[in-house]
C-alpha cells in the first residue's frame, strides 16, 4: 500500500469520527437552553429528541444521524480510500456518535447511524440476488409476526429479526466483501437493543418459582454442548459423556431420597437448587439428561440433534415468553408460550436445514410435534416427552419416505 493511500485511509477514518461526533440532538437541545442528555431517557438521539423537543426537531435529527454513516463511507471511497478502510470510516461515525469529541465524549447510542449503514448493506444484498428478498417475505415476516403477536413489543421483534438477517447474509452471500461489516453493525444494534431491553425491564416475570430458579433457564443453552460433542465425535463418545453426567445427577437424587437431612437441605433450605415438588421426585435436570441419553441412543444423528435442539431452545422460549406475556391459558400452559415455542422451532429449523441438511418436511413434522407435546404433557415432564415423541414422529415419517 502506497504512503498516499495510507494517508487517505487514515483521513477517511478521522473524518468519519469527526462527522459522527456532530450530534443534532445535543445542538437542538442547547438551542433550547437544555442538555438533552439530562432529559427524558438521557440519550442524545432521535427518540429522546422527539419525546423532549418534539417532531420538529426529531425529523432533522433522525435524518442526519441515519445518513451520516452512509455518506461518510461514500465520501471516503470518493477521495480514494480502500474499500475496507471506507467501511471502517462508517464504523468510526458510530464511534463518534457514541463518544463525540465536541461534547465531552458523551453522546447517543448510535442506533440510527448503525441502522442506516446496515440498511445500505441490506439494499446491496437485495440488488445482487433474490435470496434475501425471498427470505424476508416467505420466512422472516411469518416468524416475526408470531413474536409480534406474542409480545406486542417492537424491540424484542427487532432483536430476533437482526439475528436472522445477519445469519441469512452469510448463508446466501458467502464471500461477499460486505459480510463482515454487515455483521458488525447487526451485532452492534442487537447488543444495544438487548441493553435497552434489560435496562427498561421490557420483559417482566413475576412468577416466584422462576425468580428462584432463573439460573436453570439461563444455563439451559449449555446443554447444547452435548449436541456439539455429538456432531464433532461419534455416538459412543457422546453417549459416554452424557451418560456419566446423567449418572452423577441420578446419584444426587437418590442420595436425597435416602437421606432426609440432605433432601431438606437441598429442597427447603437452599431453595434455588430444586423446585417445589421435587422433594420426592427426580429433578427435571436429571430427567432431561436421561431423555437426552435415550434420544441419542435411539435415533439417527440428524433426528436426535433436531429433537434435542427443539427441546432445549423451545423450552427456554416457551417459559420466558409464556411467563412474561402469557394471557390466554391452555391447560397448564399459555397460548403465547406455545406460539413462542413454535417460533423458536422455526428459527432452529431454519438453521438445521441449512447446516445439517435435515429434510424440510421432517423438520416441519418435528417442529409441529414438539410444541404440541409440550402443551399436552399434563402431568408428564416435558423434558422427557418432547425429544422422545418428536424424535419418534420424525423417525416414522422418514420410514414412510416423507
Amino acid at each position: 500500500m502506497e504512503p498516499f493511500t495510507i494517508f487517505i485511509n487514515i483521513i477517511g477514518i478521522i473524518l468519519g469520527y469527526l462527522i459522527g461526533s456532530i450530534n443534532p440532538s445535543y445542538i437542538f437541545g442547547r438551542s433550547k437552553k437544555l442538555d438533552i442528555r439530562e432529559q427524558g431517557s438521557g440519550v442524545a438521539g432521535t427518540v429522546n429528541t422527539f419525546q423532549v423537543l418534539g417532531l420538529k426537531y426529531a425529523i432533522p435529527t433522525g435524518t442526519f444521524d441515519f445518513f451520516k454513516g452512509i455518506l461518510t463511507i461514500y465520501l471516503s471511497l470518493l477521495i480514494g480510500a480502500d474499500f475496507i478502510f471506507a467501511q471502517i470510516s462508517g464504523l468510526a461515525v458510530i464511534a463518534g456518535h457514541v463518544f463525540p469529541i465536541y461534547f465531552k465524549f458523551r453522546g447517543g447510542q448510535g442506533m440510527a447511524t448503525a441502522s442506516g449503514i446496515m440498511l445500505a448493506y441490506l439494499l446491496h444484498y437485495l440488488l445482487i440476488g433474490p435470496e434475501m428478498l425471498i427470505f424476508i417475505f416467505v420466512y422472516l415476516i411469518f416468524v416475526l409476526g408470531i413474536f409480534l403477536y406474542v409480545t406486542r413489543i417492537g424491540i424484542i421483534v427487532a432483536i430476533i429479526a437482526l439475528g436472522l438477517i445477519g445469519y441469512a447474509a452469510f448463508l446466501y452471500y458467502p464471500g461477499n466483501p460486505y459480510n463482515l461489516f454487515f455483521l458488525i453493525v447487526v451485532v452492534y444494534n442487537m447488543l444495544v437493543s438487548l441493553y435497552d431491553t434489560i435496562k427498561g425491564k421490557v420483559i417482566k416475570i413475576e412468577d416466584e418459582d422462576f425468580k428462584s430458579h432463573w439460573w436453570r433457564v439461563a444455563t439451559r443453552p449449555f446443554a447444547f454442548l452435548f449436541i456439539f460433542f455429538y456432531l464433532l465425535s461419534t455416538k459412543i463418545v457422546a453417549l459416554l459423556i452424557i451418560g456419566v453426567v446423567a449418572i452423577v445427577f441420578i446419584a444426587v437424587d437418590i442420595t436425597r431420597f435416602l437421606n432426609k437431612q440432605t433432601n431438606e437441605l437441598l429442597t427447603v433450605k437452599v431453595k434455588s437448587i430444586f423446585r417445589k415438588g421435587e422433594e420426592k421426585k427426580f429433578s427435571s435436570m436429571t430427567i432431561f439428561l436421561v431423555a437426552t441419553f435415550i434420544t441419542l441412543l435411539l435415533f439417527d444423528k440428524d433426528i436426535a440433534v433436531t429433537a434435542l435442539t427443539f427441546l432445549i431452545f423451545g423450552d427456554i422460549f416457551s417459559k420466558i415468553f409464556g411467563l412474561a406475556f402469557g394471557k390466554h391459558k391452555i391447560f397448564q400452559k399459555t397460548l403465547e408460550g406455545t406460539l413462542a415455542y413454535f417460533g423458536c422451532v422455526l428459527i432452529c429449523g431454519f438453521v438445521l436445514y441449512n447446516t445439517l441438511g435435515v429434510p424440510l418436511l421432517i423438520l416441519l413434522i418435528g417442529g409441529i410435534t414438539a410444541p404440541l407435546v409440550e402443551l399436552f404433557s399434563f402431568q408428564l415432564n416435558d423434558n422427557f416427552t418432547v425429544s422422545l415423541i418428536s424424535g419418534s414422529v420424525m423417525t416414522v415419517a422418514r420410514i414412510f419416505g416423507l
